[in-house]
């Protein structure tokens, strides 16, 4: 769902907002990145919960077909084998998802016309009507298929759904990549059980943890800008450090945190981890360039004893 990666990049974008801004206290940038983080936990139980939601409109359907007086033969025909699909099964039964839904407070922040809607779009999909009439019942991968249909070629491409999730979640748009990739997970993953992404604990615990590191990242960068500066303005030659990316030099400056003040992340995957967001974050030349640097530190630190790396992180 949300891994350190993500938080890396939340990091990185409050730190440029904070030291881009002429007045605004570090405090005040360091809530704004605690609520991002939080916000994709929302945002994936949101998901899940549509399409849950999605799914049980079918027993709405059935009573209002069943309560006509002039039947026809498709309302005679009606099926609910979609209630019966494993997926919705457990997102209707598993008490953990239940338990982080209520917790979450965002069953009330559902539109229900939109819901209708894409449920009608459901029911008039070819690939819908293959499902209900391919003549097997608890078929596991066919019943995986038509989620993911509904997920990737219905709701992910409504527009209205789009324009609510921006509305209810600020950072739906940089989010959705790896909210979505986490809901295709649950997808793929959950064969005797919701597999909810709580191998190690529950939601709350995990975020926890995820936005503790989030928020010691962007106050270790940014208490600590000076004394990174000195390490850092040797490795850079003739580089006049404001004349250089201002993204580049934030992450390398991260990075040096994370070589500091974080004992338990390797050297090697602090690097690659950083090297990975400049590609997509900053200029063509900016992997290549802040490799140097990092590669350089990295020696220098370990020639000088200044990686208090433990457990883990001396791998």
């Amino acid at each position: 769902m949300i891994t350190r990666r993500s938080v890396r990049i939340k990091a990185m974008q409050y730190i440029y907002a904070y030291e881009t801004t002429a007045s605004a206290p570090a405090s005040q940038f360091q809530n704004f990145l605690e609520k991002s983080i939080l916000s994709v936990k929302d945002q994936y139980l949101y998901l899940l919960l549509c399409i849950r939601e999605i799914a049980n409109f079918v027993e709405t359907d059935a009573k209002i077909k069943a309560g006509k007086h002039l039947k026809n033969d498709k309302d005679k025909n009606f099926s609910t084998k979609l209630l019966s699909n494993v997926l919705v099964q457990y997102l209707n039964n598993d008490k953990e998802f239940n338990i982080e839904l209520k917790n979450a407070s965002i069953a009330s922040l559902l539109d229900d016309d939109n819901i209708r809607q894409l449920y009608k779009k459901l029911t008039e999909s070819e690939a819908y009507v293959d499902y209900l009439t391919n003549g097997t019942e608890f078929n596991v991968e066919a019943d995986k298929s038509i989620i993911t249909f509904l997920l990737n070629n219905l709701i992910l491409e409504d527009e209205n759904f789009t324009t609510n999730m921006e509305e209810l979640f600020t950072n739906w748009m940089d989010d959705a990549e790896f909210v979505v990739e986490a809901v295709h997970e649950v997808i793929q993953k959950s064969k005797n059980e919701l597999k909810l992404h709580l191998e190690k604990g529950n939601l709350k615990d995990k975020f926890k943890e995820l936005t503790q590191f989030g928020i010691d990242l962007f106050n270790e960068t940014i208490n600590n800008k000076k004394a990174h500066y000195k390490l850092i303005e040797p490795k850079l030659k003739n580089w006049e450090t404001d004349r250089l990316a201002i993204i580049d030099v934030i992450l390398i400056r991260m990075a040096v945190s994370e070589f500091l003040y974080f004992p338990s992340i390797p050297v090697k995957v602090t690097i690659n981890e950083y090297l990975d967001i400049a590609k997509e974050y900053s200029t063509p030349k900016s992997k290549d360039f802040i490799n140097g640097v990092l590669d350089s530190l990295m020696r220098d630190m370990k020639t000088n004893d200044q990686l208090n790396k433990t457990g883990r992180g001396l791998l």
